[in-house]
């Protein structure tokens, strides 16, 4: 009987020690994963990429093979293409925070090449946009108008055949 006891106790002692390693193996895990999700929105080439992008020599067909189309083109002169990437850091439920932002401007001259090249880092600049809309002539319904207001307009071809169905009166 104390063999048993014995055995017992010996078996508990190592069912312990491997509850314990696996608590200190999940660990750094469990900690890894409240650690805030970084996102990463737009275009960033890498640097071996930016290198072979020279001045007075690179096309516009090999600025796009090599860094992909542009994310946005200048409205007024379409010689001028921006690379934009943002990096934010976002917590369980804020707001995403922008923690950098990379723009690079590439230029391009009249024949298709590369006038010049810039890198701008974490320009936060924020861009505030117009509040105006554009007005509609009409009159602006409520939801329940336009809920309701299609109710009892249209009506089936059986409903019409049975009232007479159209302005004759039957005279």
């Amino acid at each position: 009987m104390a063999a048993d006891i014995q055995n017992f106790i010996h078996r508990r002692r190592h069912a312990s020690r491997g509850v314990w390693l696996a608590l200190a193996a999940a660990a750094p895990l469990a900690l890894a994963a409240c650690s805030p999700a970084q996102e990463l929105r737009g275009n960033l080439p890498d640097p071996a990429v930016i290198a072979q992008i020279v001045p007075g020599k690179t096309t516009k067909v090999e600025v796009t093979h090599l860094m992909g189309s542009p994310s946005n083109i200048s409205t007024f002169d379409t010689g001028t293409w921006y690379y934009i990437a943002r990096r934010s850091v976002r917590d369980a439920l804020s707001a995403p925070q922008l923690v950098g932002q990379t723009v690079y401007v590439v230029q391009f001259d009249d024949a298709g090449v590369v006038k010049s090249f810039q890198q701008q880092d974490n320009n936060n600049t924020e861009v505030a946009m117009v509040p105006r809309t554009t007005p509609a002539s009409g009159k602006e319904l409520s939801m329940i108008e336009q809920l309701l207001g299609n109710f009892g307009k249209f009506s089936s071809s059986d409903e019409k055949k049975k009232t007479g169905g159209g302005g004759g009166g039957g005279y």
